[in-house]
């Protein structure tokens, strides 16, 4: 795939996955041997560590997510994103009850795409802080 593709590919994993939710859109983009290097320990590095993040911890505690792309590199094989994710915390968060309070956690990532599908992560993110400011 061309950069460009491969651009276009994580452009649609932003707004499926992370903003809407799409579970079976990402299994679909996904390598059947994807691996997350940033999985938080206990999480799993797999497919199903990601499907559990996003669904059971994001859209479970934040209501009207939004990924908003603020720059986007390829080169070769690998994409890399700074991005916002925003939402109203309006459920359960890592013990943090909601408070109804717009959340904004910021994320660079760096994919690796082989053959149209997403390989290797790697991802630093300010989520531990959000988690803090949450009282």
């Amino acid at each position: 795939m061309s950069t460009a593709q491969n651009k276009d590919l994580l452009l649609k994993y932003n707004k499926e996955v992370i903003e809407k939710g799409d579970m079976a859109f990402f299994q679909q983009i996904a390598a059947t041997d994807f691996i997350n290097h940033s999985a938080p320990e206990g999480m799993s590095n797999k497919i199903d560590g990601v499907i559990y993040f996003f669904s059971a911890i994001i859209h479970t505690a934040l209501t009207d997510v939004t990924v908003k792309v603020l720059d986007m590199v390829a080169e070769d094989n690998k994409v890399a994103t700074r991005k916002e994710i925003t939402g109203i915390h309006t459920g359960p968060l890592f013990g943090k009850p909601a408070t109804g309070k717009k959340v904004t956690i910021k994320v660079i990532d760096i994919f690796t795409v082989f053959d149209g599908k997403l390989k290797e992560h790697w991802g630093e993110n300010n989520f531990a802080s959000v988690i803090q400011s949450l009282h």
